[in-house]
Parts: C-alpha cells; sequence; structure tokens
C-alpha cells in the first residue's frame, strides 16, 4: 500500500511542483502586465501633458538652457495648469539636470537655485531607459496613488529638449486594476489548479498527456508564437466583437495593416534570429500606441494588423495612428549588437464606411496597403473604392498574362529602323504585344510593371528573345533585330545564358542581334549588371542604351559600361523643329558625344518632315519613328523588306524623305 501511494505521489509531484511554478509565474506575469499597462497610460499622459507644456510655454527652451533665471521661471510655470491625472512635474535639460520643479512651486518650497543631475533623466536620454514607478501618497496632500514617469520633452520641430517628469494621480485607477489583476489571479489559480489537476487525475488513468496536448494545440490555432499576438483568425474575430460591443456607443472601428518595409534585408544581412528579435519589438511598440489592449495581430511573416475603435465625430485619429504606428516602427533599435532601422508602410479602412462585414473592411485594409506599398513605401494610405478596381484590374492583367505564357499567345510587332545617311533599312525593333480575352490590345505599360512584379518578366522575356530571334532568321542577312531587357531579367544572373540559348536555337548570327536597357537598371547593381553586360558583348551581340536623357544619364555610364548606341529619347523630338530650341542644341551635342565614344545614335519618335531633316543635318546615324514605319505585325513585315529591296519606302514614309529632308535642310 505505501509503495503504491509513494508510486502515486511521485507520479503526481511534477504536476504540483508545476502547478506552483505556473501560479507563481502567473501572478509575476499579471503584476508584470498591469505594471505595464499603467506604465503606457502614464507614458501617454506624460507625452500628451508635454506637447500641451510646449505649447503653452514658448520660453520652455530658454528655461531647460538655464538662460531664464529660476525666479522668472517659477513666474512662467505657474501660469501653467495641470490637464487630465497630472498633478505635478519636473523639467531636465539634455544633460539630466533639474531646471524647473513644480513639486516645489506647489508645496511651497525654496526656489530652485543649483541644477541637480538625475541619473534617470540621463538614462533616458542617453540609453532609452525610462524610469517609472507606481507609489502610495504618504504626505497629507499627496494622492493615495501616483505613478512618477520620465519621458523625452519633444519641441514642435520633433527636436529633444529635454525630459519631463510627470506625477499623475492613480487613485482612481490603480485600485480597480489591482482588484481586478487580484481576481483574475484567483481565477487564473483556480484554472490552473484544474488543469494541472484534472490531467493529473487522468495521467494516472494514462491519458492525462492528451489534454495537455489538446491545450497547446488550441493556442497554437489562436495565437502566434513568436510575438504572442493574435493570429488572423482570432483577429477576424477580434474585430467582430469590436464592431458589436462598440454599436449605439457613438464609437466606431477602423483597421490598419502594417507592412514592415526593409524586412527582408534584416533576415538576409543579419540572421533570421535578429529579425525574429525585431517583430518582437515591433510588437511591443504597436501595443504601446494601442494602451496595451488586445487588438494587434501578425498576420504573415512582416504584416501585422491592429484595430482601433474611435469616437465617430474624430475620425482624423484615424490616420494619425496610422502616422505614429510609422513613426514608432521607423525609430531606430537596438537587437544585441546591431543597430537596426527599418520602415513601415499601412493601409487603413474605416467600418462601416469602407465595408459592412468584417471580411469586406479586412480586404479593404489589405488593398490599400497594397496601394501604399506600390505607390510610395513608408507611407499611409487609406482605402478607396477605386482601389479595388484598380486591384481586379491588376488581378485580370496577372491572369491573363500566365494564361497567354502558357499557351503562347503573346504577340511581337517590329518597328523598323532606318540609316540616316544611306535612307535604307537597318532592322527592327520587336516589340511585345497582349490582347486580353476579348482581343482588345493591353498597352505594355500596364502589364510589364506587373509582369516584373510577379517573376513572369523571367519567362517572358526568355520566350520574346527567342521568338524574335526566329523571325530575324527569315529576313536579309544585313537587317538586325533589337529587344529590350527588363531590370528583372538581370536579376536573375543569367541573362547572358538565356541569350546564347536564343542564338543557338534559331541560328541567328550574335552580330544581329542587339539589346537595349534603361538607365534606371545601371544604378541597382552597378558591378553584376556591368559583368552581364560584357557577357553578353562576349558573344557577339550589341548593347544599346535605351531613352537616353530622361533617366538619370550620367555620363560615367557612357565609358563604364559597353554600350554599342544611345537611343535618344521620343520626348527630345516635339520641338526639334523649331530654330534655336534647346531640343536641337542638347541633340546635337549627344550625336556629337556619341561620335567621341565611337556610338551609333538613333533618334526615337519622329514623326514629322521636318524633325527628318534637323536629323539629317545633325547627321544623326539613325531613325524611328511614325513617319518611318509603325509597329508591325510578323506577317507586314516581309513587305516592308520587299518595299526597301525595291527601292520604294514603305507607306507611313514620305515618297522620297531624301530630297524633303535635305530641301528642308
Amino acid at each position: 500500500m505505501m509503495s503504491l501511494l509513494r508510486s502515486n505521489l511521485q507520479r503526481v509531484l511534477p504536476l504540483i511542483l508545476a502547478t506552483i511554478v505556473v501560479g507563481v509565474g502567473a501572478y509575476v506575469v499579471g503584476l508584470n502586465a498591469i505594471n505595464d499597462m499603467e506604465r503606457s497610460q502614464a507614458d501617454a499622459a506624460a507625452r500628451s501633458f508635454g506637447k500641451y507644456l510646449v505649447q503653452q510655454v514658448p520660453s520652455l527652451d530658454r528655461i531647460l538652457s538655464g538662460r531664464m533665471p529660476p525666479s522668472m521661471s517659477l513666474v512662467v510655470l505657474r501660469g501653467v495648469k495641470t490637464i487630465g491625472r497630472v498633478t505635478e512635474y519636473r523639467l531636465y535639460d539634455q544633460d539630466g539636470q533639474l531646471r524647473a520643479d513644480s513639486f516645489r512651486h506647489t508645496r511651497g518650497q525654496p526656489i530652485l537655485t543649483e541644477p541637480a543631475r538625475s541619473p534617470e533623466a540621463l538614462a533616458l536620454l542617453l540609453e532609452g531607459k525610462q524610469h517609472f514607478t507606481i507609489n502610495s501618497g504618504t504626505e497629507p496632500d499627496a494622492p493615495r496613488y501616483y505613478s512618477q514617469i520620465m519621458v523625452p520633452l519633444i519641441s514642435a520641430s520633433g527636436r529633444t529638449m529635454g525630459v519631463l517628469e510627470v506625477t499623475s494621480d492613480e487613485t482612481e485607477t490603480w485600485p480597480g486594476m489591482f482588484a481586478r489583476f487580484r481576481s483574475v489571479i484567483l481565477q487564473v489559480g483556480i484554472l490552473i489548479i484544474l488543469a494541472f489537476g484534472i490531467p493529473g487525475i487522468l495521467y494516472l488513468r494514462n491519458s492525462g498527456q492528451l489534454k495537455i496536448l489538446a491545450h497547446r494545440l488550441r493556442h497554437s490555432s489562436e495565437y502566434d508564437e513568436l510575438t504572442g499576438t493574435l493570429n488572423r483568425t482570432t483577429f477576424n474575430r477580434a474585430v467582430q466583437e469590436l464592431i458589436d460591443s462598440t454599436a449605439d456607443r457613438g464609437l466606431s472601428v477602423a483597421v490598419h495593416f502594417i507592412d514592415i518595409d526593409r524586412f527582408k534585408d534584416v533576415n538576409d544581412n543579419l540572421g533570421h534570429a535578429v529579425g525574429d528579435a525585431v517583430l518582437q519589438q515591433v510588437t511591443q511598440r504597436l501595443r504601446r500606441l494601442t494602451g496595451g489592449r488586445p487588438c494587434v495581430a501578425r498576420l504573415g511573416a512582416d504584416e501585422f494588423a491592429v484595430c482601433q475603435t474611435y469616437f465617430v465625430n474624430t475620425p482624423q485619429v484615424v490616420p494619425e495612428f496610422a502616422s505614429d504606428a510609422i513613426k514608432a516602427i521607423c525609430e531606430p533599435m537596438m537587437v544585441g549588437a546591431h543597430a537596426v532601422q527599418i520602415g513601415a508602410s499601412v493601409g487603413y479602412c474605416y467600418y462601416p464606411r469602407d465595408g459592412k462585414t468584417v471580411p469586406d473592411i479586412i480586404r479593404a485594409a489589405d488593398i490599400a496597403l497594397f496601394k501604399a506599398k506600390q505607390s510610395s513605401r513608408g507611407s499611409a494610405v487609406a482605402f478607396v473604392p477605386a482601389m479595388e478596381e484598380e486591384r481586379q484590374t491588376r488581378q485580370n492583367i496577372e491572369a491573363r498574362l500566365r494564361t497567354a505564357l502558357a499557351n503562347g499567345e503573346f504577340d511581337i510587332h517590329f518597328q523598323p529602323l532606318y540609316e540616316v545617311a544611306s535612307d535604307r533599312l537597318r532592322g527592327f525593333e520587336a516589340l511585345l504585344r497582349l490582347s486580353d480575352n476579348n482581343g482588345h490590345p493591353i498597352s505594355p505599360a500596364d502589364f510589364i510593371p506587373i509582369a516584373e512584379e510577379t517573376g513572369l518578366i523571367q519567362p517572358i522575356g526568355d520566350w520574346v528573345l527567342r521568338e524574335a530571334c526566329r523571325m530575324a532568321t527569315q529576313w536579309p542577312s544585313d537587317l538586325m533585330v533589337a529587344v529590350n531587357l527588363s531590370a528583372a531579367q538581370f536579376a536573375s544572373g543569367s541573362l547572358s545564358d538565356s541569350i546564347q540559348d536564343a542564338l543557338a536555337r534559331t541560328g541567328l548570327p550574335p552580330n544581329r542581334l542587339e539589346l537595349e536597357v534603361t538607365e534606371s537598371l545601371l544604378i541597382t547593381d552597378p558591378e553584376k549588371v556591368l559583368a552581364q553586360l560584357n557577357a553578353i558583348k562576349a558573344a557577339g551581340a550589341s548593347v544599346a542604351l535605351d531613352d537616353f536623357g530622361t533617366g538619370y544619364s550620367s555620363l560615367s555610364y557612357l565609358w563604364q559600361f559597353p554600350f554599342n548606341k544611345l537611343k535618344v529619347d521620343k520626348s527630345f523630338m516635339k520641338e526639334l523643329a523649331v530654330e534655336g530650341s534647346k531640343s536641337r542644341e542638347i541633340l546635337a551635342t549627344i550625336i556629337a558625344l556619341g561620335k567621341v565614344l565611337d556610338m551609333k545614335i538613333t533618334a526615337e519618335g519622329v514623326e514629322t518632315i521636318e524633325q527628318a531633316a534637323v536629323l539629317r543635318e545633325l547627321k544623326c546615324d539613325l531613325v524611328q519613328g511614325y513617319l518611318f514605319g509603325r509597329p508591325m505585325r510578323a506577317i507586314d513585315v516581309a513587305a516592308t523588306i520587299i518595299q526597301q529591296v525595291s527601292g520604294r519606302w514603305p507607306d507611313e514614309k514620305p515618297a522620297n524623305v531624301t530630297q524633303i529632308s535635305r530641301a528642308g535642310a
């Protein structure tokens, strides 16, 4: 009998010890949670009072710098009334020295004559370590419970002026909060006893582990393991509960979706452990902004959500919260020995303006976040109905891109290029075209960026290369084909392999292939781009710098990168025929520069006889534009080539451009 009792006691003893440890842990954690909530409230009150103080005391900077005598400071500060629960305050300068003390003023003590340095204020300024205490009042005129907290004193321009120490009356909040804490701890204690007692009994019956496992699974299904925030499912439920609880109370709900900018760089450069710590600090900052309320969720790797309640007559607090969230996340953080600075983009929406149901407002916030990331990162964007249509259009184009790629439904049009000196056809530029399901053309300006964002540009670009080379093999051997390259194609590092594969499959001589790049590509990763351009040149193909003159136009690009040709952007054509125009002077300079660097110059967008005449006068090498031929289907290229061989110009070109151009000159 004693042996059986001893055996059962040995089995249950770990559960008893665990119960005690968890109970003590729950008490400590709960007490810390209450302290954190009280700290958050005191922090918010202190910062609000700080803003009020800056507004009410224009000479605050003089007081903090010691340029105003203590007696005069006393006169100025006596005119400032405390607000909210704030009862007293102290002001410290940027060296942590006490400059003004309303404690002395209110209690009739002598005026402060010698500044006293505060280690706590200095620690806040140098280390960001905040001093906070909850005290019981012992003096007759002191509150029964009061908090003391130090916060940075920020000027209207955002400069840290010093430190503000605030005493807040917590007589009404602290006892009630502590009473609720005791009630919760009692309930938690009962739950712990039940949670460990019942599994203990079941354990003795060889089934206790199932209960523990079920509890863990339930918790992991509702909360994010890393940050302890709500997951997507529980967040949706919490939003619904807030909507229900705020009905008919003059309150409403807003939802914020927050994406961490540059988080991938943190993971890639510093490791996932640092990335996890960064996410935890972001969680803490968002919780401080929400006053510790359980309305923060982690929806993805670097995406958070916050549900905000606000009075319906103060909707401006919603964008203010979004802006505060961005500022809080952008504040530098220390993770071990690493100083990390990230950014954030926010999309937000209002209930019920932007959606009548939780799925609707969640979708609206997600769409607004997408717009914020797409337009300019680091911004807060409110949802507007037009975004839904824009996103739907984008999704339709993306779906069409995937279908066209799978079924070979892209098309290539070719625009001719003519040599000015000989008036002869020298080749064609291959231009990708796509139509929607109804046969209506989709602008390349719309579908190319989407192809780049989704990663589809890589297989599409490979197809264009192969198809353009294949068609060019059917032309006379003196005609070349130009193909535009996207920056995304350089990212893989295998572009040279794709080009050599296209040439090998089609049998097109490399010297008949020209690859066009834009200036924006050159600033992303110059060394990587240069290596690939050199590999293209080594394979025998030529390289052209497209849209020259509209981007960064750094002359260093022209000698650092192996360009064979500069294509001057069509924007220079608008005023080219105007006598004395800047366009003509700039173009003349570019042509002269090209001759010095042994580069051919192509003028794009030539539409008038007068423009062609000026280009002949300036001795431009090649021309391209509607005057000489619009982009045409592959089936029409043959007719253009035949017209060139027979000595007749295409229909789009005047009967004798040479004569007209020379007459104009």
